[in-house]
């Protein structure tokens, strides 16, 4: 899409629609106001780095989370300005926090800023993940998948369903719990999946099920429910640490240590292996995840074609679950 093809459908000259996008010269309102609405239909982004005709690119790349604060996120951040810097490259990095509109007006800004490249953490709703519409430059989705076939990047979640659930069986556990996570979410319905077919397999069941926003807050609140209901259970999986964090508060709050129910979290976040008892979680690493996204990204601006890449992770194999706490390097 080019200022070329909005003042065609515009009915005005390129040299007046370069007036409108650049807040410049003498025209009525009602042509300025023409320009724009074929902008919006078109979706043209007027593109402030490229106006200049001496910078072939900004060295930036834009980074799009839903929330810095979750850890993951943070620690993803830091592999991917890690990976940067050593390109001489900096990074743009911003949050969507999990809403639909602000992902837009995010990506627009960023493509008016003129970065060279995108990495989006795509919004999860209930009808799926939020269209990223990039106007044509190199975007890189990880952790959720995409509905509109652009590069995808992230972990391999059936094999980390699969990870998790053998090893609490292994230990001799059939009753499981899977706490946390975003019923909608991508990640949680290929986890889920394999952590079903594994007690099928061992002849086992999935005997609660309680969703919830990745956070500290979920792991604390559902687990309060999980243990005031009185369900019997064996062990727990957790969709993140975080959860797991939370979920070792509300067994403390009820009494009870958090070494006394067997648990695997997902993520491999450093905080884990300071936990009482250390945690047992199945990883990629995030800042493996967020290093290997610019090269990624590296390759698409050369031209390579979009593709998805699983990931796939390992089980860092710590006290949480019943193991002694030697196998963590």
């Amino acid at each position: 899409m080019t200022l070329a093809d909005v003042a065609r459908h515009a009915g005005v000259s390129r040299a007046a629609a370069s007036l409108v996008v650049r807040d410049e010269g003498r025209l009525s309102e009602a042509t300025r106001n023409r320009v724009r609405a074929s902008m919006h239909e078109l979706g043209y982004v007027y593109h402030r780095g490229a106006a200049s005709l001496r910078m072939q690119n900004t060295s930036t790349f834009g980074l799009i989370v839903t929330d810095l604060t979750n850890p993951f996120f943070a620690e993803m951040t830091v592999g991917f300005e890690e990976r940067l810097e050593r390109d001489d490259l900096l990074a743009f990095v911003t949050n969507t926090f999990d809403r639909p509109g602000r992902q837009e007006a995010l990506v627009r800004s960023m493509i008016e800023r003129g970065v060279d490249a995108l990495v989006v953490v795509p919004v999860q709703t209930e009808a799926g993940t939020a269209t990223i519409d990039a106007g044509g430059l190199p975007v890189l989705a990880v952790t959720r998948r995409p509905e509109d076939g652009i590069a995808y990047l992230g972990p391999d979640d059936r094999v980390g369903g699969h990870l998790a659930a053998r090893h609490l069986i292994d230990h001799g556990h059939r009753r499981l719990v899977y706490l946390g996570g975003p019923r909608h979410g991508s990640a949680r319905k290929e986890r889920i999946a394999a952590v079903r077919e594994e007690l099928a397999a061992a002849g086992g069941t999935l005997v609660a099920d309680l969703d919830g926003r990745t956070s500290l807050g979920t792991g604390r609140d559902a687990g309060r429910v999980l243990l005031d209901s009185g369900v019997s259970f064996d062990a727990v999986i957790c969709h993140s640490d975080e959860i797991a964090f939370g979920f070792a508060a509300a067994l403390r709050t009820a009494g009870r240590a958090p070494a006394s129910v067997p648990m695997v979290g997902f993520d491999g976040l450093a905080a884990g292996a300071v936990m009482d008892p250390p945690l047992t979680s199945v990883s990629v690493g995030p800042g493996r995840l967020g290093a290997y996204a610019v090269d990624v990204l590296t390759g698409l601006r050369a031209g390579a074609e979009p593709t998805t890449e699983l990931l796939t992770p390992q089980l860092l194999v710590r006290s949480s679950c019943g193991c002694a706490d030697d196998q963590d390097p």
